[in-house]
């Protein structure tokens, strides 16, 4: 089968999707400091929507493989580490439109960290409540996962329509801002554990620079393979 939400439409989505959908503005208002962790890799880095520039770094937890990433308007550049045949201080380009969609070079200080993206792609959610001593929110439900960058065309073929009500948890601290969505990735295999995104207000605006000397990318997706190997 081919990756690819059924239900595109919000029509028959249920429960507080609208309070997630109000949770979620903030990230792209503010600088805000992004941190990931998945069974495959940790990533930390700051965005900043309004002036359209980023940061990222991930690190594969099987190799300690490192690249990272400056996104710029619409250049991107990257370097890698630990990874064989390429020299740390060589700085990759190239133009936004040539990134391929889900990889790691995939930053966007549009919708930092996919948290539009994920919210997006909630079917059902539910609230459990306020806790009293922090004021924070949990919601939880089930996220439509071929309607995110973790699903690929394999993973559909394996898991099939089970891939499109996974289940989610999200926290929304005492202000109303979501900052932090948890899929549990478990539900499908338990090797692919939980994929858990955090967002902070950073408080300062990021200050990130264009690499002095870098040189285009050419076969993006080749470079990509040798980081992940």
């Amino acid at each position: 089968m081919a990756c690819g939400r059924s239900d595109a439409s919000p029509v028959g989505r249920q429960g507080e999707v609208k309070d997630l959908t109000a949770a979620v503005g903030w990230i792209s208002r503010e600088p805000v400091r992004v941190t990931t962790d998945t069974a495959e890799a940790t990533g930390q880095g700051v965005m900043e929507a309004q002036r359209r520039t980023g940061t990222m770094s991930y690190t594969l937890k099987k190799n300690d493989r490192m690249i990272l990433v400056t996104r710029y308007e619409e250049d991107v550049y990257f370097a890698m580490l630990n990874v064989p045949g390429v020299s740390f201080g060589t700085h990759y380009s190239l133009s936004r439109s040539e990134v391929p969609a889900g990889s790691y070079l995939d930053v966007d200080p549009n919708d930092p960290g996919g948290a539009r993206r994920l919210v997006d792609a909630v079917v059902s959610v539910q609230s459990d409540g306020e806790q009293a001593a922090t004021g924070k929110r949990r919601l939880a439900g089930a996220v439509d996962l071929t309607a995110t960058w973790y699903a690929d065309e394999d993973l559909c073929r394996k898991f099939g329509d089970k891939a499109r009500a996974i289940p989610f948890n999200a926290t929304v601290d005492d202000q109303g801002r979501l900052v932090e969505f948890v899929i549990e990735l478990r539900a499908l295999a338990s090797e692919m554990g939980d994929a858990r995104t955090n967002w902070a207000a950073l408080g300062v605006p990021t200050n990130p620079k264009r690499p002095a000397r870098s040189q285009p990318a050419g076969d993006v997706r080749s470079l990509l393979e040798a980081f992940e190997s």
